[in-house]
């Protein structure tokens, strides 16, 4: 499913919110909370659940700025919010899966887990850093949303570990595009 069509499907609970008179920053905090709760279940091993939980936590993440706008909402704190607890969210996620696998005895799992995690924040950084310096930095194969989809809809099917795998090259390829295309447009 593209973006758009994505965008299209949320349409109608995004104007349901925004009507309700939902502030935007409520539906980050909730979407939030709910991807730490995801993290506790990952580190308690209830892997499918985790990623359902992870799914419903990522959804939010993509109505609170559709909300924002839709109500007109938008303020540069509420994009510093949202993207500040998507890095906590992100992060607690992955040290929730590192801990499960550590504690399974899983080590080569923990640390595909913790690569997952560094190339994650990685992406997000790189993005973050080249905006700081003036340059759109909207290039690469997988933003956070893809990442979400991956991790969830993989841990709900059993399959966690090829989740990571999947994870941790598409956010490194994706960091390596962020710099070539850095590296690219300020050169003088």
């Amino acid at each position: 499913m593209t973006e758009a069509a994505f965008r299209r499907l949320l349409l109608p609970l995004v104007r349901l919110l925004s009507r309700a008179g939902v502030h935007p920053d409520v539906i980050t905090v909730s979407g939030w909370v709910l991807s730490v709760a995801s993290a506790f279940l990952f580190g308690l091993g209830y892997v499918q659940i985790a990623g359902a939980v992870m799914l419903a936590g990522g959804i939010l993440d993509a109505l609170d700025g559709a909300v924002a706008r839709e109500s007109n909402r938008m303020s540069r704190f509420g994009a510093f919010l949202d993207s500040t607890l998507d890095r906590l969210s992100e992060s607690a996620i992955f040290a929730g899966v590192i801990f499960f696998f550590a504690s399974s005895a899983t080590p080569w799992a923990a640390l595909l887990a913790a690569l997952a995690m560094t190339f994650s924040l990685l992406t997000s950084y790189a993005r973050a850093r080249a905006e700081g310096l003036g340059v759109e930095c909207k290039v690469g194969l997988l933003e956070r949303a893809g990442r979400v989809a991956i991790i969830s809809i993989l841990s709900i099917l059993g399959f966690l570990t090829l989740a990571l795998a999947l994870v941790a090259a598409g956010a490194a390829i994706t960091t390596a595009q962020r710099i070539l295309h850095v590296a690219r447009s300020t050169r003088t």
